[in-house]
């Protein structure tokens, strides 16, 4: 799985001239763990500095100062597709990049005026975890590598896919 995210998406492909910045193998990694539902996602600490978790602790909120912004949660959901979800992923977008889907996931990435968007959801049981990314296009060299971690990072049960 993680090496299909990685062949398909546009982020890694802008990588795949160079190094990673020294940000996205930074150590100083924080991990956020949904304690009611069971996903987890890892972030730059230093970059992402305001935090909010909902009360229900079923998501959180991350900003940077440069107003990147970084949300993660986890939703009931029974229906049988996907359909829905990825429908509305792809019209937030006025250019879409990529699209990659399976039976119990999507990503979505591209842009909106002036800002570059990455969604990855996944289905577990009766829930959809997914994560949304977004940061400004003219700080895609700063943030592309940090959404390829992220987007591997996420955590969820093995048996989700």
């Amino acid at each position: 799985m993680k090496n299909l995210f990685q062949a398909m998406s546009p982020l890694f492909l802008a990588l795949t001239a160079g190094q990673l910045p020294a940000l996205a193998k930074a150590a100083e990694w924080a991990v956020w763990q949904s304690e009611p539902f069971p996903f987890s996602i890892c972030y730059p600490a230093d970059v992402f500095q305001q935090r909010r978790v909902s009360d229900t602790g079923h998501a959180i909120a991350l900003e940077s100062r440069d107003s990147a912004q970084l949300i993660a949660g986890s939703i009931d959901y029974t229906r049988e597709t996907l359909a829905e979800p990825l429908r509305i992923e792809q019209e937030r977008l006025t250019h879409v990049a990529l699209i990659a889907r399976g039976e119990n996931w999507f990503v979505v990435s591209g842009t909106r005026v002036d800002q570059a968007l990455y969604t990855k959801a996944v289905r577990v049981g009766d829930r959809l975890i997914a994560l949304r990314f977004r940061y400004p296009e003219s700080l895609a060299a700063k943030y592309a590598p940090i959404v390829e971690r992220v987007a591997e990072c996420l955590k969820v049960p093995e048996d989700a896919y």
